[in-house]
């Protein structure tokens, strides 16, 4: 079984990154091969809220065969990956489990591993996320001794449900 599902770009439909999609070309390609229980699922694209159902309509499609399948989607081509995606992931695992079946993610991109890393999906799926590396975030500020230091204080009033806020005096 093989089967091919795509969403072509409408003429100069701008992308993230100020790419523009030529008529025809597609945002998004998932193609399926099965070979006995086992079905790979491969995404290549973009995985946005114009294209999203398309991992779930191929799954729908291969969860609905009669034997417990095992659905391996390789997310490896993967470019971008949005908020549509991660509801995609979680409605295909829905699918393919209530099928008796496994989803399993074998190969994800850089990109798909971070977004299910830092929205906490990744563990649900079975993706280790990478560490993120705070240093490369913001430069480091050196510490100005000569700044006169203001102590901070509890807000007159507060009381209650939690510690006092503080403001600068």
């Amino acid at each position: 079984m093989s089967h091919t599902m795509q969403r072509s770009g409408p003429e100069g439909h701008n992308l993230p990154f100020g790419r523009l999609v030529p008529a025809g070309e597609p945002i998004l390609c998932v193609a399926a091969t099965s070979a006995g229980p086992i079905t790979l699922i491969r995404a290549s694209g973009e995985v946005d809220m114009s294209s999203a159902h398309l991992l779930v309509d191929m799954v729908a499609l291969v969860a609905a065969r009669p034997a417990p399948q095992q659905v391996a989607l390789d997310m490896s081509e993967v470019t971008f990956f949005g908020a549509h995606g991660i509801s995609a992931l979680l409605r295909a695992r829905h699918l393919v489990t209530c099928a008796g079946g496994v989803l399993t993610l074998p190969a994800v991109s850089p990109t798909v591993r971070y977004i299910l890393g830092v929205t906490g999906v990744g563990d649900l799926l079975g993706i280790q996320a990478p560490p993120i590396r705070r240093e490369g975030l913001v430069p480091p500020v050196a510490a100005d001794d000569t700044a006169p230091r203001t102590p901070c204080r509890p807000v007159p009033g507060r009381s209650g449900d939690g510690p006092p806020l503080a403001r600068h005096a």
